[in-house]
């Protein structure tokens, strides 16, 4: 039968080997010998022995199944020896990312090493979802501020995380990656309408269509409401104003299309502000109809 170990030493040792027995004080020697024997090794005995005199120390426990004499000893000590390294490689690994708070490379070093963890490290990684999600959740919490463009990398680690912890994370997580998308819009709407105002164009931009405004009323948390108030302002107080200014006085007979969508919102959403309020008044015979 094949033994297992060999792929599983020589990963280590960054071959793929094959597994032996013998007798000896224990040595890279002795390994190969042992490997050899137990099944045929793959590799020429010099190029074997470089590798294993150079990772040797990291691989203390497998050169030590080197005196076991019999195979099926060998066999099963290089099993063990194998999951202990892989154990404290693991370990260690976890250690430094910690030491560097790098969360997404800890949660992946439990994971690559799930079946071969100490106890302790089992613990600490089970802890290690919670953390993250808290982690994740409060720096997605924070972009939601100020964000100016989506951040996909984030959000898709938070989800994921929210999905494995249950559904009221998983909700969560989708609700503020949902609010940072709105905050984007509504970055990208001040600037839009900005440019506007400063190039003294007097029509409104798309993000300022009740298509755009219907997407804040779907997320529907105090988050959205209130940016979608703060849009509505933009676009019918303050862009709205640049518009009246140069149309209302123009209008003859009837009321133009982008003086009855800024009207239609004052109405609609109450809007009153000492700018806007004396033109909307002007407005009125022509748009009321």
């Amino acid at each position: 039968m094949k033994i297992a170990m060999i792929p599983m030493l020589l990963a280590g040792l960054g071959l793929v080997v094959v597994a032996g027995c013998g007798e000896g004080k224990p040595s890279c020697e002795l390994l190969y010998k042992r490997l050899d024997k137990c099944d045929k090794m793959p590799l020429k005995k010099d190029v074997f022995m470089e590798m294993c005199n150079k990772k040797k120390d990291d691989h203390a426990e497998e050169i030590a199944c080197s005196a076991k004499t019999g195979c099926d000893d060998f066999k099963k000590c290089m099993e063990d020896a194998r999951k202990a390294a892989s154990s404290k490689r693991a370990q260690k690994r976890f250690d430094e990312a910690m030491g560097k708070n790098d969360l997404k490379d800890a949660m992946m070093i439990c994971d690559i090493h799930k079946d071969n963890l100490s106890e302790d490290l089992k613990k600490k990684c089970g802890e290690l979802g919670p953390k993250a999600y808290d982690d994740f959740m409060k720096k997605a919490t924070e972009l939601r501020k100020t964000a100016d463009k989506a951040d996909y990398s984030l959000c898709f680690e938070l989800k994921d995380l929210g999905k494995k912890l249950g559904a009221d994370k998983e909700k969560a997580a989708e609700l503020v990656c949902k609010e940072i998308d709105l905050q984007v819009t509504m970055k990208k709407a001040t600037t839009e309408i900005d440019k506007r105002i400063t190039e003294k164009q007097d029509s409104m931009p798309f993000y300022c269509m009740e298509s755009t405004l219907k997407k804040f009323d779907e997320v529907g948390t105090d988050f959205a409401k209130e940016k979608k108030k703060e849009l509505i302002n933009a676009c019918f107080i303050k862009m709205g104003k640049t518009i009246l200014e140069k149309q209302v006085p123009e209008m003859k007979g009837f009321c133009r299309y982008s003086v009855k969508e800024i009207y239609k919102a004052v109405k609609q959403y109450e809007l009153k502000d000492e700018s806007i309020d004396a033109l909307i008044t002007q407005a009125a015979p022509l748009c009321d109809k």
